[in-house]
């Protein structure tokens, strides 16, 4: 006897077509509006960035408008650090159950 064969029904999905290109300057003013942070995944610091935000904007934009048209992204920008927060300040935090779930705090905002 032979299973028969499963009707995936379609979807329509949207296309990375539909979204809209970013300018040189919009990623200026947004390099220009971040905050002065480092993370341990930056290769350069956010002060030398927004120092050089005029000479590296058309880059920028160049390299996000073409992941969005291809539908691919550098690998090395897929990695993230994740630290988990206490609940509460007075909480144990060598105790596992007194930490929020990360996912819990992606979708809060």
């Amino acid at each position: 006897m032979s299973t028969p064969a499963y009707d995936v029904p379609y979807r329509l999905t949207p296309t990375l077509e539909e979204w809209t290109s970013v300018t040189v300057d919009e990623v200026e003013k947004l390099i220009g509006s971040a905050l002065c942070k480092t993370c341990q995944l930056d290769p350069i610091p956010t002060w030398l960035v927004k120092d050089m935000k005029t000479l590296l904007s058309p880059f920028i934009a160049l390299l996000f408008n073409k992941s969005l048209a291809t539908g691919c992204f550098p690998s090395e920008f897929k990695k993230a650090v994740v630290r988990p927060l206490p609940e509460k300040d007075y909480l144990d935090t060598s105790q596992m159950k007194n930490y929020t779930d990360p996912c819990l705090i992606c979708h809060s905002s």
